[in-house]
This record gives structure tokens, C-alpha cells and sequence, in this order.
């Protein structure tokens, strides 16, 4: 006889026990509680063998928990090998994502930190709530986190020191750093929350396999790399700083924004025998660390860079030759997709051209993005480590001397460019309009016959320059296939530009586009030359003209704004001789970054030397970076509306350059100042190799020679840093700006004109001085020595005036 308190339940009935009702077969029968737990049986008999009966019970009633107090919690991933595990961080990062509440949470972690079972390879992350951790785990899972096999006999100081801390803490990042050093001993039941309970997580993800037969393992290809000329976005990964071995003693100037990051940052360093000094001071290396809430905007305008620009050009002046820069900032990336709306493309513009500065300077130079979630004491033990691998050099592949890295959330992330496929398919509306700013320039024109040839009928065209009958002409060629307009605006003035938009909306209607190719470029040259009020004629057609024009295309609602940039505002080497126009392009592309949306599409194309439109690609940078113009036009539409940054590599000509020499009938190219830079100047370099050999004047005696000798040695200890002896010129790596900044501080010196070719021919710095000497005019003759840091002089205007006879004349409003 069946007790009262329990109902037999056949085979395929369905029961649920946590609530009153329970359902019996396609019935709902009530189950009156009673003063007892509800119990059922279960009875299984089968032709088969089966003979089983089992009693359920209902779980006890869990007691109300208060609320949780722990406001970060740490989950440990443990697997036999790396596969696994990386496998089962994917698993446990879906189930974070059903966690309902915090105490839920805390439960799971609770439940993976002691219960189960420590295995041979392991990994850590920390997280503030289950979405944190859930996308840490996922960073695991995707392989951006780093992986370590327990080392049982690994100490915690051991463990510390390999991840540059000189003593272990107990915040959650450090227990992730010691996790990820291979530490094996930690207490993880002190970790979980008080009151936390075990509850399902998903199970291990056992490897599947045959064992009958023999086959090689399949080779997992690694990741992408783009193809010649095809897009690439950059996605943080995860990667660990390489160990560095102790840092030397040496000097360091410290210029700290908030004064907690200086002190801890002060105390760490000097544990590790490095000498904090103070700003002002001449040292051996300087670190500058931003605040997270400095130079912040409070009207909406782009942030004020006068300042940051005469901090920079400080800090590479009073760097030594051997010297070495950190600089570290907030908000300057967006690591995560979810970070966008936090970035600011000033400080990312910052970031930027701090990296070309240090490039140009031949510095060796780290930018760290750090987490404004950590605490001061976090961001000190991270960029001591950071400076002690600077100290010990550039890591490889760093784009020419720089290092950039990120932290989030306990990880260090590197940049990485992975291929990105086109955009959405789009379709030009045939009514409205559309606007190109920059439009009589080279490419600001080939976008317009393109935005024709795709079925755009009414087209508005702006620019600083007054039409003349030379500049009439295209516009004539392209009346004849639209609707076209040209009036005069300055991008840079949001209401002038918005009053030209409401005269074009007026006559066409909807705006349905921006394309914004204003731009301007100052003379090839050092940072350390460059005026604030130089630097500003290039900054402002691409920093508040661009944010003037997203706004404009947002309050519209237009579709798509395309704003054309440069890799000189991704490429440290792109920006050397031009780190204001490399600031100026890192803004546009971060402000496209942040100001996409589903609305309006907002990109910035991060273009690459266009071969046919100004200089053509010499043996140079602009060789190895540059895309024919049908190339570049093809893209411009392909990622139309790709939305954020898009960077075209570009490649290597496949025939050999031929000289470059200007086109005479397109203006030189907006895009890539900095190619045709390179591409003049290796000019010069291949037409004097090629060259008869020349025989080099004979050399003074007495004190004519020791005179000069003393001046050219002055002249690289200015321009290098360091004297070079008697070695061999061609091995300290002289290019095209280095020859510049020598030949002008030359110039300086001995009231001579000097050929650039010297500095190419010469085998020694001896053999420059016994030329010169043999060219100088008789003591008696000879005026005073010029200032050091006067202005160049001729032989830099005419190694540079093939490039600089149009873009130097040109208006920052223009192409």
C-alpha cells in the first residue's frame, strides 16, 4: 500500500516539484503539501531486465541570504592540456551568462575554484560581474589569454618576480598573474564569498578520439594575415610580457598626472634600484602617465593639444641618445567592442603621436593603455614591468622602435591587424545629396567621378580655395555627368559648414552622404622644429573639421560619413617627419571608432600611398606601402559603410619604381605625405649612388680641419645623439630625415652649403669634416657661426622642394 504522502507516478508522466501544480501525463492534479516534504516513486519495469523503483524527495527549503558584499570575484579554468581547457573557459563563460543574480555568481565561481578537480595546465581571470567574467572567459576560450602549466615547486615570490612584481598581493589581479605564472598554491577556498554554495557548472570537456589507427594531427592554421592590399582592422590579443631580466641601475623622470599613480609608481621603482628624479632633471629614461580625468572637453569640443603638443616636444628634446620614453594613458583605445563609447579620440590621437615622435627620434619608446579600473598600485607594478622590457629592448616585430600594449581586466593585450571582409552591399540613392570636402583636391576629385559612376546625381563640393579658372575645369568635366555645386567653407567652422549644408539641402534635398578628404601638410621635418601654430594648419581640417562633419551627417541622418586618413595614424614609421599629421589621422581614425552606429555609418579609411596621383613610390617607405589608384578606388567602395577604422595596408609595387618625379596634372596625394616624404629624399639617395664615384677634396691640415671635425662631430651629437667616431657611416643607419636634420645642422655650423650626397658618399664623419674644410673660405672671411636652432637652410629646402612646391603652399582646408 502506497503511503498517503506519496502518488505513484507511471512511466512518461511529467513532474515538477517546486511548484504546487505538477503536471500527470496531459493533467494538472493537485498536490497538497501536507506537514511533510513531497515525495514521489518512480517504478521502471521493463521486458528488457529492468527492475528499479525510486523514491524522489523535494530539496529543503535554502535559506535567505543577505545581500553579497564581495564586489569582485576570480574564477580558476584548470584542464588536462590546453585544448581542454580553453575549451571549458567557452563553456563556463555561457553558463556565467544565465548567472540571474550576484550570490548566483558567486556561486559558480565558488563552485570551479573547489570544485573540481586542479589539473596540469591552468588559467585565471577576474571580474566585477558575471558579464565581466563571462567575457574574459570567452577571451580564454578564443585564445587571447594566456595559458601556464602548474609548477608545483613554483614559489609565490618566484611566481611574483616573472610577472615583474616584487611581492605577491592578494588583489584579484595578482592572483591572476600568479595563476598565469604557473603558481600552484592558492588558498581558493578563501576566495569564494561567505555563504556560497556549490551548484552545476558544465562538465569537462573530455578529448574525443580514435585510437584503432594512426593518422598525423591535423595543423590548426594560425591566424589570418591579410592579403596584398586588403583591409585589416586592428583586434587586441592577448599576449604576456616576455620576462625581462633585472633592470640596470639608471635615472628616471617621472611626470605623473595623479600624484597616487607617481607615489606608488616612485616606490616601485626605487625597490628595483631605479633613481627617481625630478621633472626637470636630466635622466636616462622618462615615464608620463595621463590621469583618467585630465584633458577632458566640457562642451562637446574636441580637447585643447597645444599643451600635450609642448609636453611632448620637451620630453624628446631632453631625452638623452641611449634614452628611452614610457608613456601611458586612459581611454585611448577600446579594447573591447564595449569600451567605444568611453574612447576619446584626443587621447588616442595622443597616443599616437607620442609613438611617431619616438619612431623619429630613434627612441625607444612603450605606449601603455591602462585599465582605469585598477588601482594605482596595479597600474605601478604594470609599467615597472613594462619599463624594465623597454629598458631591455624593443620587442620584435615592434614598429620601428615602439611597443604598445593594453591592460584590461588583469590582461596585457598587444594590437594585432587581422583581414576584414567588405562592407554591407550598398546602393547610392539616386535622390538627395551627397558632400565631398576637399573636392578639388587630387583624391578628394577621383572620389567624386567614383561617387558618379555609382549613380550619385547631386553632389556638393567645399574647400578653402576661391575656383579659378585652372581649378573650374574638373568641376566643368564633372558637371557634364551630375548635378554639381562648389562653395567655398572651411570645414573647421560648424556653422559656416552647416549653413552650406542647409543652401545644398535647400536646392537637393535629403543629405545622404559625407565623404570628408579636407586636409593639409606641413614641410617634411623634426618634431622639435615644428611650431604648435604650424602643427594646428594641420589639425584642424582633420580634427574639428571631422568631428564637425560626423555631427553634421548624424543631426541629418545621413547614411554613411567616410573620413579619408592615412596609416600615418597607425604606423609609427609612416609618422616620422610628420607627427603632426600623424596626430591628426590617429583622431579621425578613433573618432570613427566611437561615433559609429546603426544609423549612420561612420569609417575612416587609413589609406596608403596612391601610385599615379603625386609622387610616384621610389625604393622607400611609399614602396612598401602604397595601392594603385583603381585599387584604392575599388575599396573606398567596398567599405563604404563598413563603420569604425579601416587600415589598407597596401604592398610592394610587383614591377621595380620608376623615379619619382611630380604629375604634373593631379595635385600630389593628401593621403600619404609621408611616403612621398621618403620617396623625395631616396630620390636624392639612388640618383648619388648611381652616380660616377667623386672623388673627395683633399683634406686641410692644422687647425682648419681640427675646427671642422669638432663642428661635424657637434652636428651628429645633435641630430644622433652620439658621436660617431670612426665608424663607418653606413652602419649607423642614415635615412632621408636623419641626412635632413644632419645636412641642416652642417649647414648651421659652417656657414657652407652643404650636398646631402656628402653625407652618402663620405665613409666617415672625418671624411665630411676634411671635405667641408677643404670648401671653407679663409678665416678672415668667415662670418659668425649660426644659432643651432635656427631654421633649416638651403640644402634642406632643396632636398625636400620636390615635395614641398605644392602641399607646402597649400591651405590645411585643401587636398
Amino acid at each position: 500500500m502506497v503511503p498517503p504522502s506519496l502518488h505513484v507516478v507511471r512511466p512518461n508522466d511529467h513532474i515538477r516539484f517546486e511548484e504546487t501544480p505538477f503536471y500527470l501525463a496531459d493533467r494538472v492534479v493537485a498536490w497538497p503539501r501536507g506537514g511533510e516534504p513531497r515525495r514521489a516513486a518512480v517504478s521502471a519495469f521493463g521486458m528488457g531486465g529492468v527492475n528499479a523503483h525510486v523514491i524522489v524527495e523535494e530539496a529543503p527549503a535554502l535559506p535567505v541570504r543577505e545581500m553579497l558584499v564581495q564586489d569582485s570575484h576570480v574564477v580558476r579554468v584548470s584542464a588536462a592540456d590546453e585544448t581542454a581547457l580553453r575549451a571549458l573557459a567557452g563553456a563556463y563563460a555561457e553558463r556565467f551568462e544565465t548567472a540571474r543574480d550576484d550570490w548566483e555568481t558567486a556561486d559558480l565561481c565558488h563552485t570551479a575554484n573547489t570544485g573540481r578537480s586542479p589539473l596540469e595546465f591552468q588559467t585565471a581571470v577576474y571580474g566585477r560581474t558575471a558579464a565581466d567574467l563571462a567575457a574574459a572567459l570567452r577571451s580564454v576560450a578564443a585564445g587571447n589569454a594566456p595559458v601556464a602549466r602548474v609548477d608545483i615547486d613554483l614559489t609565490a615570490e618566484e611566481a611574483a618576480g616573472r610577472t615583474g612584481s616584487t611581492r605577491s598581493t592578494t588583489t584579484p589581479a595578482d592572483i591572476v598573474e600568479l595563476v598565469r605564472a604557473g603558481y600552484a598554491h592558492i588558498d581558493w577556498a578563501s576566495l569564494s564569498a561567505k555563504g556560497a554554495r556549490v551548484t552545476d557548472l558544465p562538465t569537462y570537456p573530455f578529448a574525443r578520439g580514435s585510437y584503432w589507427h594512426t593518422t598525423d594531427p591535423a595543423v590548426v592554421p594560425g591566424p589570418a594575415v591579410a592579403a596584398s592590399g586588403q583591409a585589416v582592422r586592428i583586434e587586441w590579443r592577448a599576449r604576456e610580457l616576455a620576462p625581462a631580466l633585472a633592470v640596470a641601475p639608471a635615472t628616471v623622470r617621472l611626470v605623473a598626472a595623479d600624484p597616487e599613480i607617481g607615489r606608488a609608481l616612485t616606490t616601485v621603482l626605487r625597490e628595483r634600484s631605479v633613481t627617481v628624479v625630478e621633472p626637470g632633471q636630466r635622466a636616462d629614461a622618462t615615464i608620463v602617465v595621463d590621469a583618467p580625468g585630465s584633458r577632458t572637453s566640457q562642451d562637446g569640443r574636441p580637447i585643447e593639444l597645444s599643451g600635450f603638443w609642448a609636453e611632448l616636444s620637451s620630453t624628446m628634446k631632453a631625452l638623452p641618445a641611449h634614452g628611452t620614453l614610457l608613456w601611458a594613458g586612459f581611454h585611448d583605445v577600446a579594447v573591447h567592442p564595449g569600451e567605444r563609447g568611453d574612447l576619446s579620440p584626443e587621447r588616442a590621437a595622443m597616443a599616437m603621436a607620442v609613438r611617431a615622435a619616438g619612431a623619429e627620434s630613434r627612441k625607444p619608446t612603450a605606449v601603455v593603455h591602462l585599465d582605469p579600473a585598477d588601482p594605482a598600485e596595479v597600474h605601478a607594478v604594470r609599467l615597472a614591468a613594462e619599463y624594465a622590457a623597454l629598458s631591455a629592448g624593443p620587442a620584435a616585430g615592434a614598429d620601428a622602435g615602439t611597443v604598445v600594449a593594453a591592460y584590461r581586466r588583469g590582461v596585457r593585450y598587444i594590437p594585432e591587424p587581422v583581414p576584414t571582409p567588405a562592407g554591407p552591399p550598398y546602393a547610392l540613392p539616386a535622390s538627395g545629396y551627397y558632400l565631398v570636402t576637399g573636392g578639388l583636391g587630387a583624391v578628394g576629385l577621383r572620389l567624386t567621378e567614383r561617387l558618379i559612376d555609382r549613380g550619385a546625381k547631386r553632389i556638393g563640393i567645399i574647400g578653402r580655395s576661391v575656383v579659378d579658372a585652372e581649378s573650374s575645369a574638373p568641376l566643368r568635366e564633372l558637371a557634364k555627368r551630375a548635378e554639381v555645386e562648389y562653395l567655398a567653407c572651411d570645414v573647421s567652422d560648424p556653422v559656416a559648414l552647416a549653413a552650406v549644408a542647409g543652401q545644398f539641402g535647400g536646392r537637393w534635398g535629403r543629405l545622404v552622404g559625407i565623404v570628408h578628404s579636407s586636409g593639409g601638410v606641413n614641410p617634411f621635418g623634426a618634431m622639435h622644429r615644428r611650431t604648435w601654430g604650424d602643427a594646428e594648419k594641420v589639425l584642424a581640417p582633420k580634427v574639428p573639421g571631422s568631428l564637425n562633419v560626423v555631427r553634421l551627417a548624424k543631426e541629418q541622418g545621413a547614411d554613411f560619413t567616410v573620413l579619408v586618413s592615412s596609416i600615418a595614424g597607425t604606423q609609427a614609421l609612416a609618422g616620422r617627419g610628420l607627427v603632426d599629421y600623424s596626430l591628426a589621422n590617429a583622431y579621425q581614425l578613433a573618432l570613427a571608432e566611437r561615433e559609429n552606429d546603426a544609423v549612420t555609418t561612420v569609417t575612416a579609411h587609413a589609406w596608403p600611398n596612391w601610385t599615379g596621383i603625386g609622387m610616384k613610390a621610389d625604393a622607400s617607405f611609399s614602396a612598401a606601402y602604397s595601392l594603385s589608384a583603381e585599387q584604392a578606388l575599388d575599396a573606398f567602395f567596398d567599405h563604404l559603410r563598413s563603420g569604425g577604422a579601416v587600415i589598407f595596408p597596401g604592398s610592394a609595387p610587383a614591377t621595380p619604381p620608376e623615379t619619382a618625379e611630380p604629375v604634373e596634372s593631379v595635385e600630389s596625394v593628401e593621403s600619404v605625405p609621408a611616403a612621398r616624404a621618403e620617396a623625395a629624399a631616396s630620390t636624392v639617395t639612388s640618383t648619388v649612388s648611381q652616380a660616377a664615384p667623386h672623388a673627395l677634396p683633399a683634406a686641410r691640415t692644422g687647425q682648419d680641419v681640427a675646427r671642422m671635425r669638432a663642428r661635424v662631430r657637434d652636428a651628429f651629437v645633435q641630430v644622433l645623439g652620439e658621436d660617431p667616431g670612426d665608424r663607418p657611416l653606413q652602419r649607423l643607419g642614415l635615412d632621408s630625415l636623419v641626412i635632413a636634420e644632419l645636412t641642416t645642422a652642417l649647414e648651421q655650423r659652417s656657414d657652407l652649403t652643404v650636398d646631402p650626397s656628402l653625407l652618402m658618399r663620405a665613409r666617415t664623419a672625418d671624411e665630411i669634416a676634411a671635405d667641408l674644410a677643404a670648401h671653407e673660405a679663409p678665416a678672415s672671411h668667415r662670418p659668425s657661426t649660426p644659432d643651432h636652432e635656427d631654421v633649416p637652410t638651403s640644402a634642406l629646402s632643396a632636398l625636400l622642394r620636390p615635395l614641398l612646391e605644392h602641399d607646402g603652399q597649400r591651405g590645411p582646408g585643401q587636398a
